[in-house]
Protein backbone atom coordinates (compact mmCIF):
# COMPACT_ATOMS: atom_id res chain seq x y z
CA UNK A 1 0.00 0.00 0.00
CA UNK A 2 1.47 3.42 -0.97
CA UNK A 3 2.18 6.04 1.68
CA UNK A 4 -0.08 9.04 2.29
CA UNK A 5 2.05 11.22 0.01
CA UNK A 6 0.97 9.22 -3.01
CA UNK A 7 4.45 8.13 -4.01
CA UNK A 8 7.18 5.74 -3.12
CA UNK A 9 9.86 6.96 -0.74
CA UNK A 10 13.28 7.26 -2.45
CA UNK A 11 16.00 4.88 -1.39
CA UNK A 12 18.77 6.43 0.72
CA UNK A 13 21.89 7.42 -1.18
CA UNK A 14 24.37 4.58 -0.79
CA UNK A 15 27.38 6.93 -0.83
CA UNK A 16 26.11 8.99 2.09
CA UNK A 17 23.93 6.48 3.88
CA UNK A 18 22.14 8.20 6.73
CA UNK A 19 24.02 11.47 6.16
CA UNK A 20 26.40 11.00 9.06
CA UNK A 21 30.13 11.05 8.41
CA UNK A 22 32.11 7.89 9.23
CA UNK A 23 33.79 7.86 12.62
CA UNK A 24 37.01 9.86 12.73
CA UNK A 25 36.21 12.01 9.67
CA UNK A 26 34.99 15.58 9.92
CA UNK A 27 32.37 16.53 7.39
CA UNK A 28 32.69 20.23 6.45
CA UNK A 29 29.61 22.09 5.32
CA UNK A 30 29.37 21.89 1.52
CA UNK A 31 28.92 25.65 1.11
CA UNK A 32 31.51 26.76 3.70
CA UNK A 33 34.37 28.69 2.02
CA UNK A 34 37.94 27.85 2.91
CA UNK A 35 39.65 30.77 4.64
CA UNK A 36 43.42 30.71 4.65
CA UNK A 37 45.66 31.85 7.48
CA UNK A 38 46.94 34.68 5.29
CA UNK A 39 43.40 36.03 5.00
CA UNK A 40 43.05 36.06 8.78
CA UNK A 41 46.42 37.77 9.09
CA UNK A 42 45.43 40.55 6.67
CA UNK A 43 42.06 40.87 8.37
CA UNK A 44 43.71 41.25 11.78
CA UNK A 45 46.27 43.74 10.51
CA UNK A 46 43.63 45.83 8.79
CA UNK A 47 41.38 45.83 11.83
CA UNK A 48 44.29 46.80 14.09
CA UNK A 49 45.39 49.61 11.77
CA UNK A 50 41.86 50.96 11.52
CA UNK A 51 41.46 50.88 15.31
CA UNK A 52 44.73 52.77 15.83
CA UNK A 53 43.87 55.39 13.21
CA UNK A 54 40.40 56.02 14.70
CA UNK A 55 41.93 56.30 18.19
CA UNK A 56 44.45 58.87 16.90
CA UNK A 57 41.67 60.86 15.23
CA UNK A 58 39.61 61.01 18.42
CA UNK A 59 42.72 61.89 20.42
CA UNK A 60 43.47 64.78 18.04
CA UNK A 61 39.89 66.07 18.33
CA UNK A 62 40.02 65.74 22.13
CA UNK A 63 43.29 67.68 22.34
CA UNK A 64 41.99 70.37 19.99
CA UNK A 65 38.88 70.87 22.11
CA UNK A 66 40.81 70.87 25.40
CA UNK A 67 43.39 73.50 24.41
CA UNK A 68 40.71 75.79 23.05
CA UNK A 69 41.82 78.55 20.71
CA UNK A 70 45.56 78.14 21.24
CA UNK A 71 45.90 75.91 18.17
CA UNK A 72 46.04 78.20 15.15
CA UNK A 73 44.55 75.66 12.75
CA UNK A 74 41.49 75.12 14.93
CA UNK A 75 40.75 78.83 15.60
CA UNK A 76 39.17 79.17 12.17
CA UNK A 77 36.89 76.13 12.28
CA UNK A 78 35.09 77.01 15.49
CA UNK A 79 36.62 74.70 18.08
Amino acid sequence: MPDAGGGIAPAPDSAHGSGAAPAGEASPAPDAPHVSRASWLYYGLGLSLQTVLWALLFLAIFIAVMVGGRLTEFRYVGF
